[in-house]
């Protein structure tokens, strides 16, 4: 049960503070180049206090992998005391404290994004690449946090929350190189992410384990995710110029998207990085759905590589035939 509830509490967060950066970075936006945004404040009220929440979640799993072998109690203090999960949380919590209030008070903007910068700095210091080196860990984990936070939290505000298509092609002006930048920041500090954890020499082989398969899905999600962004920042600007087009449901697509983005990572984050693959799977074993899917055990060591077949032909086709048909649907202006 805990494995379960755990990814979910994990993209809780990532929907929470995705809320928060788009509606602190949306202040900074003069009210000419974007649409009208009426979001309710209980919703970003709530929001900072379910972070606080939804935080605990790697420190219940920490606590239920020790309680075993120390006790309850012993497992509760070692880990708020002891782990980066949970001084994070403590320093976390405490920061959203402040957010919560400075938000109903309707404090300064600054002070907002500042505190939430700090909780930004509270996961990336939580997070497993901090643990393997603690500086460039912090910096790019909560680099790579922050960035897709701010794209996705701007695409819920705009798209959930705008009360009118006034302001559209203004809005666009600056969001579509915003959100290309976006892309790039996320895939560098991605890939720098990455690499800590599996060589790239490594990458395939990681996928016959869990933690290589959720890897894996992430990346091809972002596949769609582009096509959206090219979509909303290149294909809408052209349109609205010719009609009344409404472009808020295209823009809920690539929020939802970058939602099933936010579940892989989650579930990512819940899993043990394999330093050593080979070794993994001798002492551990091979995922059952890979040995199901080949139809025989993996043994290691390994060797992976790609070989064109019929059937991954079939399949790659397949793929692009149902990225043209995003862009085709576009055109016939049909967004279900």
């Amino acid at each position: 049960m805990i494995n379960i509830l755990i990814p979910f509490s994990e993209f809780g967060n990532y929907i929470l503070f995705s809320i928060l950066a788009g509606h602190v970075a949306l202040q900074f936006v003069p009210e000419e180049n974007k649409p009208k945004i009426s979001i309710p404040k209980p919703i970003l009220l709530l929001s900072t206090l379910g972070i606080i929440f939804f935080t605990l979640g790697p420190i219940v799993q920490v606590i239920f992998f020790f309680k075993e072998g120390v006790g309850l109690q012993q497992a509760i203090l070692s880990a708020f005391t002891e782990f980066q999960v949970g001084k994070a949380w403590t320093f976390i919590g405490f920061m959203a404290t402040l957010l919560w209030m400075t938000i109903y008070v309707q404090g300064s903007k600054y002070l907002q994004a500042f505190l939430l910068f700090l909780m930004f700095l509270g996961v990336g210091y939580a997070s497993h690449s901090a643990s393997l080196s603690f500086w460039s860990g912090l910096f790019s984990h909560t680099t790579h946090f922050l960035i897709v936070s701010l794209w996705t939290g701007i695409l819920i505000h705009v798209s959930w929350f705008a009360r009118n298509q006034s302001n559209w092609l203004k809005f666009l002006r600056w969001f579509t190189p915003f959100a290309l930048v976006c892309i790039v920041i996320v895939l560098i500090s991605g890939f720098i992410i990455m690499f800590s954890f599996v060589e790239p020499n490594n990458y395939m082989k990681s996928w016959v384990l869990p933690y290589g398969q959720m890897l894996l899905l992430k990346h091809i999600s972002i596949i769609p995710v582009v096509a959206f962004a090219f979509v909303n920042g290149f294909l809408v600007k052209k349109t609205m110029k010719l009609s009344s087009f409404n472009p808020r449901p295209w823009l809920i697509g690539e929020s939802i998207l970058l939602m099933i983005v936010f579940y892989f990572t989650g579930v990512l984050g819940t899993l043990m990085p394999p330093h050593e693959i080979d070794l993994t799977v001798s002492s551990e074993g091979a995922s059952p759905w890979v040995e199901w899917l080949l139809n025989k055990d993996v043994i290691a060591p390994l060797h992976i590589q790609f070989i064109p077949s019929f059937q991954t032909i079939l399949l790659i086709i397949i793929s692009f035939v149902f990225l043209t048909m995003i862009i085709f649907s576009f055109k016939k202006q049909n967004p279900i």
